[in-house]
């Protein structure tokens, strides 16, 4: 099923799911509350219990659609789908709020990529850092060290690179399985003039993507572009953010999720979860985030 009907049904769901989600949330805060003194830190701790179970709830949601997803259109991935409008969520329940943002995580070039040392995906990577504006120096630098280090995980563990520097590039590239592509539906601009090296071409396929809200094979045909190697449609890795407040006290859940197929089957997976700390007040996520 495509097009608004299948969206409509990925609302009614999602809806659903909230509501469920906003009535467990209200019946823990209860039973908290009725073992501990409503005021000061103990109201604060059930809160914090209460809006955790909400956020964890959400996580949940956006587990379901990525593996519905998986069954209902596994041939492409793409922001245009019902699991990304889960990811658009800001809903006003009982105790307090709720947004969520789920990003694919494929929009961004995949480092670990870069301890192959192939030349096709050095050199994106070169290009990006050449049109941020970035040392070329530097660049080159950090791609040596990529592939010399086969443990390395995380920008932030990078050597001699400065925080500016480190969140320039974070919106651009990231650590992710080995065999992560990245996905030409979802890719940022930057990225997708990197791996095609024709600047001509990028434009014309934004301008296609930004009306039919996705990319095929015969696009880049029609552009005289070729799928570099290292690129594809669709994907299997997505961070999700989320934020949940309950009576004044917010928690942020941020989590990275991985569609795993082999021969035992399919599986959706958290592999990375953390806890960030309770903010003032929720933010405002936007799509895709």
């Amino acid at each position: 099923m495509n097009g608004p009907a299948r969206h409509g049904e990925a609302g009614v769901v999602l809806l659903n799911v909230l509501v469920i989600l906003s009535i467990a949330a209200v019946v823990v805060f209860i039973m908290l509350s009725s073992q501990e003194d409503a005021l000061g830190r103990a109201r604060i701790q059930s809160a914090s219990a209460a809006a955790e179970a909400l956020a964890r709830g959400a996580e949940s949601s956006a587990i379901t659609a990525l593996r519905r997803d998986m069954a209902t259109a596994p041939d492409t991935d793409h922001y245009g789908e019902p699991w990304a409008q889960v990811g658009q969520t800001q809903a006003d329940l009982a105790l307090g709020r709720l947004s969520v943002g789920i990003r694919d995580a494929q929009s961004r070039l995949n480092l670990a990529r870069l301890r192959t040392r192939a030349v096709s995906d050095v050199q994106s990577f070169l290009r990006i850092i050449a049109e941020l504006g970035i040392d070329p120096a530097l660049g080159a630098r950090i791609a040596a060290e990529i592939a010399a280090r086969p443990g390395l995980s995380s920008l932030s563990d990078l050597r001699g690179v400065s925080p500016a520097t480190l969140a320039q590039i974070a919106p651009y590239m990231d650590f992710l399985p080995d065999d992560a592509p990245v996905n030409l539906n979802t890719v940022d601009p930057v990225v997708l003039r990197a791996v095609l090296n024709n600047r001509s071409a990028a434009l014309r396929l934004e301008q296609r993507r930004a009306g039919a809200g996705f990319l095929t094979i015969d696009d880049l045909t029609r552009v005289g572009a070729v799928r570099p190697a290292g690129a594809g449609f669709t994907s299997q890795v997505f961070d999700v953010e989320i934020v949940a407040e309950v009576d004044d006290v917010v928690v942020r859940l941020l989590s990275r999720i991985e569609r795993r197929q082999s021969f035992a089957g399919s599986r959706v997976v958290v592999t990375r979860r953390s806890f960030g700390i309770p903010l003032n007040a929720v933010p405002d996520i936007p799509a895709g985030f």
